[in-house]
């Protein structure tokens, strides 16, 4: 047996669901090719980081330490609302520069470095900010995760499940609490690491993960007009195995011909 011995079946189960579906969307993705074109070049690399991302929440999943899983998540579906607005608009791919070239001089501009990149390296520093220039003056300026999600008819996944994820990457309280925080039976408090943790939240964490592959998949295929009958198999199982587990349905775009 792979992972954790001692797992929850029923977390079990799911770990082993999701970890089946990583090889069928990857084998799928091996029969996408793209024209060279930045913007194809993003889309199947955003496609591949989606599903490397999910697979190391698998493996979280599976050796029961699920600490990291909600902040995996958080970068899957940020490559996930990238890549819907990609296939929508290939033009989205300057964005995509222009968000690189302004946190490249951030770092630039750091205290570390400021010295030998606005002094030792100056040209090279000057070429970066007059690129930026030109792409403001282009109206290719970077979009926040807000305006992506908005642009793309996700503004309600940002406001919910997005910001879920958002507490777990930034430490907050609650998400501290859940990691750390129990009691003793007589309310004593306690605070423990790599401790007890709640099962059915793994699931459900495992499922939006999913659900996120299977979009993307849905999407970056019927984009680039690769038919893959094994991912609506797949979608198909999924929805038959949340039915009967009582997950809340969320919908699983089917793919599109945008490009």
């Amino acid at each position: 047996m792979v992972g954790d011995p001692n797992l929850d079946p029923g977390l079990r189960a799911r770990v082993d669901a999701a970890s089946a579906a990583v090889p069928v969307v990857l084998e799928a993705a091996v029969q996408l090719r793209h024209d060279g074109s930045l913007a194809e070049m993003h889309a199947i690399a955003l496609h591949g980081t989606i599903i490397e991302l999910f697979s190391a929440c698998v493996l979280l999943a599976q050796w029961g330490e699920p600490t990291g899983i909600p902040i995996l998540l958080r970068s899957e579906y940020e490559a996930l609302v990238d890549l819907d607005n990609l296939l929508r608009d290939p033009g989205y791919v300057e964005r995509m520069v222009a968000a690189n070239i302004v946190q490249t001089l951030k770092i630039m501009k750091g205290r570390p470095l400021r010295q030998e990149f606005q002094l030792g390296r100056k040209a090279t520093f000057d070429e970066l900010n007059a690129h930026l220039t030109t792409m403001h003056k282009n109206k290719k300026a970077p979009l926040t995760m807000r305006e992506r999600c908005e642009t793309v008819g996700r503004l309600g996944e940002y406001e919910g499940i997005y910001g879920l994820f958002c507490l777990d990457t930034h430490n907050n309280s609650s998400a501290l609490a859940e990691r750390h925080l129990s009691e003793h039976d007589d309310g004593t408090p306690v605070i423990s690491f790599f401790g007890r943790y709640d099962p059915q939240t793994v699931v459900r964490r495992l499922d939006f993960g999913l659900q996120w592959v299977i979009q993307s998949a849905r999407m970056i295929h019927g984009a680039f007009q690769v038919p893959a009958p094994e991912i609506e198999t797949l979608a198909a199982a999924l929805e038959r195995e949340r039915t009967a587990s009582g997950l809340e349905s969320t919908a699983v775009p089917k793919a599109s011909d945008s490009r």
